[in-house]
This record gives structure tokens, sequence and C-alpha cells, in this order.
């Protein structure tokens, strides 16, 4: 990882290339080139680069890897080939091979603007954000018409909270390039974060014209979402009233979640506070109980944890009192929650509420004091950094969830979702394989894991000897070992772990969304 920390953004290419054998090992290593030019001489005279840029329109990526590959190697001078691969291999989230291919051309072509571009977005998609935006930056000084460099800057953008950027540059990538359907997907995100959600729902119903129609799934799930925006547009969501700073005693379960009594529509409920969640979530059997109905629906998703998948369903809460702070017009999921046998009533939730209202304010979760604060006043603002106080930056994830920097056992580095509303600190299937981890894998222990797909059985279990957030840490914790595709397919930038309950109980959590930051000061947990 040495190489990885003191990359800098410049033209050191053996810098460039020492990286590319580290994340190499993201997606495997390359095939060699002998059976692409046994294909490419096959197919000689049919193979046309026109026929590459139409498999790609119709989302067929394997092919027009295929095309590209096959032309390069006839051709080893055209470098557009390489890059037509390159760009293949970024669709079909092969980030390693998007990397290698743009380096490649990088030893002999320095300055293309395209091949930085795409070396920064595989760098992005894969967690190096700090070395992609030197790559993307460098795309853009050398070619100020780079589509790619634009769309990739508003990603980051939007992950660092800077939402009106992120728009202004994913609008720009679209009009560069009209074909590229990523751009939109960028430009909605951040219009629903700003709550414009007209221009969501525009942009997402444009996303479906342009986009290739191989992927259903996603496409039903966007329909939904436009329908949803559409509900929405006109009305002022997220309206608040009472208390402008408000202390919350919550209950802290055996399952080292916070759980708080708020009024929901006007009666008793009880809620997670949960940092990893984007959106407020209601149980279906709670939105049946206290009269949220559903305004629209579409697709399907899978969470962590579980096996199966549940119907997407959005409601609208016509009011949610926290303390003496009131909510109004509160959009949310509505979905089945599940429970384990042993799981007492004190810890069985009607729903979560989720940073689509703790980004409102500085939210502090004082594990200590069992207390949640919520801080809407100009004033208010994070302690100042000091004897056992941590200022954490954070990147925000396509899907909207806190994304903070990790270190494992003093030598790995990772990206995790700060989750409070998880009980146990989790570590990705991926990340296992990748950081060649398997020698801590805690034989013959397994857990059943509840999760928002179902409950999934005999999850193995890793030993952290040490997690480090800044100077933070914790030690001897006990890590699930899941599959994070579904949560990795809607993030942006990969994420490897997640921090729950198990590291942030030993800690004061207060989360500035407005500047990206987060402090952990040290608590003693209870008991």
């Amino acid at each position: 990882m040495g190489v990885i920390r003191t990359f800098k953004h410049g033209r050191s290419h053996v810098a460039l290339f020492a990286l590319a054998l580290q994340i190499s090992i993201l997606s495997g290593s390359s095939a060699g080139p002998g059976a692409w030019a046994i294909a490419a001489q096959k197919n000689h005279g049919t193979l046309s680069f026109r026929q590459g840029r139409k498999a790609m329109q119709r989302g067929q990526y394997d092919r027009a890897a295929e095309i590209f590959r096959g032309l390069g190697e006839l051709s080893p001078a055209d470098f557009n080939a390489r890059l037509g691969a390159s760009y293949a291999y970024l669709k079909m989230t092969d980030y390693s091979r998007c990397f290698d291919t743009a380096a490649a051309v990088l030893k002999a072509h320095p300055n293309n603007a395209r091949a930085h571009a795409l070396a920064g977005l595989a760098l992005l998609r894969a967690g190096y954000v700090k070395l992609a935006t030197g790559e993307l930056q460098a795309a853009a000084t050398l070619d100020p018409k780079e589509p790619l460099a634009f769309g990739g800057a508003s990603e980051i953008d939007y992950s660092e909270g800077r939402i009106n950027e992120s728009r202004q540059k994913s609008l720009y990538a679209h009009k560069l390039d009209p074909d590229e359907p990523d751009f939109l997907i960028t430009y909605a995100r951040a219009s629903s974060r700003a709550e414009d959600f007209k221009e969501a729902a525009d942009a997402y119903e444009l996303f479906l014209h342009i986009a290739p129609r191989t992927d259903t799934e996603r496409r039903d799930r966007i329909r939904g979402l436009v329908l949803f925006y559409r509900q929405l547009a006109g009305i002022k969501v997220h309206q608040f009233s009472g208390g402008e700073s408000v202390d919350v005693p919550f209950y802290l379960g055996r399952d080292r979640r916070p759980y708080l009594r708020v009024k929901l529509n006007g009666r008793d409920a009880q809620f997670v506070v949960d940092t990893g969640s984007g959106f407020t979530v209601i149980s279906t059997e709670a939105a049946r109980r206290f009269g949220v109905s559903e305004i629209a629906k579409g697709g399907r998703s899978e969470g962590v944890g579980g096996t199966g998948k549940f119907p997407i369903v959005y409601g609208l809460i016509r009011s949610i009192d926290i303390g003496a702070a009131a909510v109004r017009m509160v959009p949310c999921f509505i979905r089945p929650f599940h429970n384990g046998p042993d799981q007492p009533p004190t810890e069985r939730a009607d729903g979560f509420i989720g940073l689509s209202i703790l980004s409102h304010f500085i939210a502090e979760i004082d594990y200590e004091s069992r207390k949640l604060r919520l801080d809407r006043r100009e004033s208010s603002s994070l302690p100042l950094a000091g004897p056992g106080v941590s200022l954490i930056p954070f990147r925000t994830t396509q899907n909207g969830l806190i994304s903070i920097e990790t270190e494992l056992d003093g030598k790995n580095t990772i990206n995790a979702i700060l989750d409070s509303g998880a009980s146990s600190m989790v570590i990705s299937q991926a990340a296992v394989k990748r950081l060649k981890l398997h020698e801590q894998i805690i034989k013959g222990e397994t857990r059943n894991v509840v999760g928002a797909a179902g409950i999934a059985p005999d999850v193995g279990v890793l030993l952290i000897k040490n997690c480090k957030v800044a100077d933070r840490e914790q030690s001897d914790l006990q890590a699930l070992i899941m599959d994070l595709n579904a949560l990795n397919e809607t993030s942006g930038f990969e994420q490897s772990g997640i921090i729950g309950g198990d590291f942030l109980q030993h800690f004061r959590l207060t989360i500035d969304f407005n500047h990206a930051q987060l402090a952990l000061s040290t608590s003693t947990p209870r008991n």
C-alpha cells in the first residue's frame, strides 16, 4: 500500500505502473494477448470501431471489449481502440483491466486526456478517491472538453458534499457527450439531494431513454424513482419546527443499536438512529398501523444480509416528533422488517431515522450518556480537535451513505460505511480475498445475521486485531464476512466494510454534514 499512499498528481508513470500492480488484484490479472490476437485474426475484415461503439450503445460491453481489443492487436499503434477497450472494461466493472489498459496508452501518449480520465475513473470506482482526483484533473487540464473528466469530477463533488458543483459538472459532461447515461445518474442523485425532485425525475427519464435496455432490474428501480419524485415535486419535504437544539435519550440494545422513542403521525413509535440508511425507513406492519400510505413503487432491492429481494415501496410520513423537534412531510421507504427469534420487544423497531433527516442537523450520538442531540442552530459546530477528540473528513457514497477511511491491523486501509444501525463490524468477502486475510478467519465460528433481505445463516467471522479511524482505535473486533456487492452496485466507489456498534459504542459520534466532517470523542461504554 506504500505506493498507493505516496502516489502524486503528476506524470510519474513509474508510480502509475507500480500502482497498476497493486490495483490489479481487485479483479484478477489480465489475460495474455494471444487469444485476443487469434480472435482478431479470425475476424479480420469484419471488426470495426463502429461495431465496437454499437456494442457499447447496446450494453454488450464484453463484446465491445473483444472488438476493441482485437482492433488493438491488429494495429498496435491504434490507441483509440485500446481506449475503447478500457471504457468497455469500466462498464463491465473490471477496474483492473480498465486501469491497466489506460495506463498502457499513457506510457506511449502521456498527454492523452481520455486515458487519464479512464485511469481516474478506474481508481475512483476501486475506492482510491485521492488518486483518482489527480488523474481527472490532469484530463480536464489537457482537454477541457473531455466528458469523462467532468463526469468523474462531478461524482467526487457529490461524495464530498459539493452538490451544486456536482450538478453543474454532470450537466456539462452530459452536454459534451449526450449519449453517456451515467452523467444523468449523477445529476439526478445530486438534484434529489438538493430536494429538486422535478429535475431528478426529468434526468432519470432521459436516462431511461438513452441507456441500454439490458439491465431490466435497474430500469425498473429507476422507473419507480421517477414515479416517486413526480409525487414529491411541488411538496416541501422535511419541514422542521420546534426546538432548534434537542437532547433525546435513547436505549442502547444488546445489539448495540440506539433505540429512540418518537411520535409517528402523533402516536408513540420506536425507531433506530441509523447512520447506515440514507433514507427514513418504516416497516410494512408499522406503515399499516400508523397510516403511512404507499405513494409509488418500482423494482426490487436486496440489502446487506439475507438472500432474498424485496419490492421497493415509497411512502410519505405526515410527521415525526423527535423530542421537541418536529419534522413534517418525510419521504420514506416501506419494507418488511426481519427479527431474530430471541429479539426482545425493546429491540423491535418500527423504523429507522436515516441521514435524510439527520443531515439537516449537527447530529450527535453519545453512547456514554445515551443521548441523541440534534442541533440546527447556525452557531452549532463540531467539538474542537484536541486530546480525546478526532476530526475526520468523510465522503458520501452515490447511494447517500457516509464513507470513512479505516485502517485494519496497521497495514490495510479500506473505505467503510459508518453505520450506527449495524450491531457489528463487517468486512466484505472481496476485501478478505484482495487483502489476503483468510488466516484471520475464526475457524468454527459463524453467526446468523438479520438484514434487510432476511436472515443470512452461517456467516463467517474474521478477527481484526486493531481497527483504527484516524487516531481512534479498538482492538479484537470480530467482523462479519459478508457480500457487499448489493451495496457497491450503487455506491460509486468501492466499500470494503461497515463500522458498526461494536466500534462506535466506545465513542461520542458527532456529524457535520454541511462540512462533510465528523468527530469521534472518547467515552467509556456502560456495561
